[in-house]
């Protein structure tokens, strides 16, 4: 009998042994792999500002304004080269020039924040730049016009949300941003209608 009990409390004893070896290495795989895991946002060359967005608001804006300013250049490049009417040459060329110089501005604030800015535009805004290069004459005018207002209700809309935020160097930033934004949009309505798709 006691032989038998001192085998039992052997077996007993080894398997319990085993279990904490099995334990104690799967602790230690979960270690290695977690400490292998590179933490988000981590990028040694900044953290991507639309990365950030949903955490920072802050960092959210320099998204989408980057963006957008990114789009507005393009579609001044375009305006340029396609339209029909000087005025809207001469409007896309201002386009052109004060979102290059807002750019400029935006980039300063991303490099203190170390945020890397966007460098390509949204699928959805890449498909209207498609159909606006692929337009001509009164069609290129009219369809350019009613863009750029409709971006420059979007983009005054965020800028003045932007305004109001307790980031003194966006809410700054956004202020003096705003006049522009604003002369844009009135600009850019007084040509759109001279080209509504209905009268015409």
């Amino acid at each position: 009998m006691k032989t038998t009990a001192i085998a039992t409390l052997l077996l007993v004893a080894g398997a319990s042994l085993t279990s904490c070896h099995s334990e104690q290495s799967k602790d230690r795989r979960d270690t290695t792999v977690n400490s292998n895991a590179r933490p988000s946002g981590s990028d040694t060359a900044g953290t991507p500002a639309n990365k950030a967005g949903s955490e920072d608001p802050s960092a959210q804006f320099i998204s989408e304004a980057a963006v957008s300013g990114l789009l507005e250049n393009e579609m001044g490049r375009i305006g340029q080269q396609k339209a029909q009417l000087q005025a809207i040459k001469d409007y896309a060329a201002t386009i052109e020039r004060d979102h290059k110089v807002a750019g400029t501005g935006l980039a300063e604030i991303a490099k203190a924040k170390n945020l890397t800015l966007p460098l390509t535009i949204t699928a959805e805004k890449q498909e209207h730049l498609t159909d606006l290069s692929q337009m001509t004459g009164k069609d290129f005018d009219s369809y350019y016009t009613n863009m750029m207002v409709e971006n420059h209700l979007t983009d005054i809309a965020l800028f003045e949300g932007a305004s109001k935020s307790p980031d003194t160097a966006v809410s700054h930033y956004a202020l003096k941003l705003l006049p522009t934004l604003q002369k844009h949009y009135k600009q850019a309505r007084e040509l759109a209608s001279k080209f509504d798709q209905n009268k015409r």
